[in-house]
């Protein structure tokens, strides 16, 4: 074999092996993307397992293990590959623990651990066959085909509140269960979960607030939730019911979200159809 024949199989190996090398590498980073930032207002902030703080802009990609954190005037709006949303409110911080969807099957698993702030979950396909679960310092809930807001006091103390779906809330042995909107359980750390309540105007209207960051919307939206829950609290209540009042009541002060695609396998992460005002302002 001439010496230039050498140097060219050489060559091909030598790019073989990178290409290899590479597909490889983007294969292993691919599988740490569970999902996209959609919206976000200031700076929240994000660390990827083994990576450094960084800022979360629309587009960014959210990690397994990563822990979101926001300060005073910081909101995130989250979309994982199954449709699942999260809203993260100021001056709160949540670590993703697990995220497994397989597209085909459309089951999986996704658990977070929320440590402190207000939050709103809307589950996705996982929650269709699969609760969804919050660990919190009091409380551990389960959410499934539904939505929910939740918040976490500084010492741990957890108010977890039912927008509809199968809602549980676990501690001490005791479980809580809402299955109608507009029910709140309040947990303190160390404590068992009191029964389900009708949440309070003040309670649902301020941490709507901290979520959406509006006042009309705000308002717009606890109408509507408040008008749901005393026209069909006991009596089922259609996602499809509670999602038009609220889209009838906040046309006066629609909200933009911007649709962001990721490039993982085939999955497009569009906005989550079951929620049309969450994304924060």
């Amino acid at each position: 074999m001439s010496k230039s024949n050498v140097v060219i199989l050489l060559l091909l190996r030598t790019l073989l092996v990178g290409a290899a090398g590479l597909a490889l590498f983007s294969t292993a980073h691919a599988q740490g993307r569970i999902g996209v930032t959609q919206a976000t207002q200031n700076k929240p902030m994000g660390q990827p397992p083994g990576g450094v703080d960084r800022v979360l802009r629309v587009g960014t990609d959210v990690q397994a293990n990563e822990i979101i954190s926001t300060a005073a005037d910081d909101r995130a709006h989250l979309v994982f590959l199954d449709g699942t949303t999260l809203t993260v409110g100021p001056s709160s911080q949540l670590t993703i623990d697990k995220f497994v969807y397989d597209p085909t099957t459309q089951k999986g698993e996704l658990a977070v651990n929320a440590t402190k702030g207000v939050f709103r979950l809307i589950g996705g396909r996982i929650s269709k066959t699969s609760a969804i679960t919050v660990t919190t310092p009091a409380a551990t809930m389960g959410i499934r085909g539904g939505m929910a807001a939740f918040s976490v006091a500084t010492g741990g103390a957890t108010i977890t509140v039912s927008l509809f779906g199968v809602i549980t809330v676990t501690a001490g042995g005791v479980t809580q269960t809402m299955t109608v909107p507009g029910l709140q359980v309040s947990t303190s750390t160390g404590g068992t979960p009191a029964a389900p309540t009708i949440v309070t105007q003040g309670s649902l209207s301020a941490a709507l607030g901290a979520l959406v960051g509006n006042s009309t919307a705000t308002a717009a939206t606890l109408t509507a939730i408040q008008t749901l829950v005393a026209s069909n609290l006991g009596n089922p209540v259609t996602l499809q019911a509670l999602i038009q009042a609220i889209i009838v009541a906040n046309t006066a002060t629609p909200i933009t979200t911007t649709t962001t695609t990721t490039t993982l396998a085939v999955i497009t992460v569009v906005e989550n159809p079951n929620q049309t005002q969450a994304s924060p302002n």
